[in-house]
C-alpha cells in the first residue's frame, strides 16, 4: 500500500510570516511533554513552578544543541552565504542527539541548582520526552523531513507536493510514522510501568528510555539515507550504541545495593 502526501508544509500565513507544519508539531510536542512533566512532579511532590522554569532552560537547550549539530553536520558552508539560516528551526532540520546531549547538560545544572537529584529529574522527563518526539515526528512525515530510503515493500508514502524536503513521487518507506508510532509505544511503556522502574532507583526510567531510544533509532538508520562511515554504520547509529552502553552502565549501577536518594528538598 502506497501513501500519497500532497499536504504544503507551509500551514498558513500569519503577517507574510509562512507558518510550517513542522514547527506547529514542535510546539504540540512541547505543550504535551511540560504537561506529562507537570503530572509527574505533581506525583513526586515537586512544585509546578520549578516544572515551567526547567522546561524553558531544558527546552531552549534542546533546541539550540538540536540545530548546532544538525547545522554542523548538513548545512555548516552554507553559514557564509546566509548566517541567518541557522536560525530557521521551523523549515526543519534538528538533530536529536545534539538535542538530547544539551537538554540532559541543562537538565543536570538546573537539577543541582534547584536541590534535585538529577535521576529523579530525569526520571520525571523521560516518558514525555517519547510523547513529545512521537509528537514532533508527524511534522517530519508531512513536510518530507527525516526521510527513508526507497521502498517497493508493502507500506510507502509518496511526497507530491513541491515544498517537501523529500524527493517527488518515489516510493520510501515511511521512517517518520515508524518512528513516531516506536516512540508512541515507549512513553505508553515508561509512563504505565514508572512505579516499577522507578523502584529500582532514580534514573531507572530515564535509562530505560535512553537504551530504548538508541534501539530504535539504530534499527530505523538502516532504512535512512545516510552517509556510511565505519563498520556499516552511519554516524546515529554509533552514537546510538554509545547512548545505549552509557544507559546500560547507568543500569546495572543502580542494581547495587543501597540506601536510595529521596528527590530532594526543592528551592524554589
Amino acid at each position: 500500500m502506497t501513501l500519497s502526501i500532497d499536504f504544503d508544509p507551509v500551514a498558513f500565513t500569519l503577517g507574510g510570516f509562512a507558518v510550517r507544519w513542522y514547527g506547529l508539531t514542535a510546539l504540540a510536542a512541547i505543550a504535551l511533554a511540560v504537561v506529562l512533566v507537570r503530572r509527574g512532579a505533581v506525583r513526586a511532590g515537586v512544585p509546578t513552578a520549578v516544572v515551567d522554569d526547567g522546561a524553558i532552560w531544558v527546552g531552549v537547550a534542546a533546541l539550540v544543541g538540536g540545530r548546532a549539530l544538525y547545522i554542523v553536520q548538513n548545512e555548516l558552508p552554507d553559514l557564509a552565504i546566509h548566517p541567518l539560516h541557522a536560525l530557521a528551526i521551523w523549515h526543519g532540520g534538528l538533530s536529536f542527539y545534539g538535542g538530547l546531549v544539551a537538554g540532559l547538560i541543562v537538565l543536570w545544572l538546573f537539577a543541582r541548582r534547584r536541590g534535585l537529584a538529577f535521576g529523579r529529574a530525569a526520571d520525571l522527563v523521560a516518558p514525555a520526552a517519547a510523547a513529545g518526539q512521537a509528537v514532533g515526528h508527524i511534522g517530519c512525515l508531512i513536510g518530507g523531513d527525516s526521510y527513508g530510503l526507497p521502498s517497493d515493500g508493502p507500506l510507502a508514502i509518496v511526497y507530491r507536493n513541491a515544498g517537501a524536503m523529500a524527493p517527488q513521487g518515489i516510493p520510501l518507506h515511511p521512517t517518520q510514522l515508524y518512528e513516531a508510532l516506536a516512540l508512541a509505544g515507549l512513553a505508553a511503556v515508561l509512563w504505565v510501568g514508572r512505579g516499577r522502574l522507578g523502584a529500582i532507583g532514580p534514573g531507572a526510567i530515564a535509562a530505560t528510555y535512553l537504551l530504548a531510544n538508541a534501539a530504535i533509532r539504530f534499527g530505523l538508520f538502516f532504512l535512512r539515507d545516510d552517509l556510511v562511515v565505519a563498520g556499516g554504520l552511519k554516524v546515529t547509529q554509533l552514537i546510538a550504541i554509545a547512548i545505549a552502553v552509557g544507559a546500560l552502565t547507568w543500569l546495572v549501577a543502580l542494581r547495587r545495593p543501597g540506601r536510595l536518594p529521596r528527590l530532594a528538598e526543592v528551592r524554589t
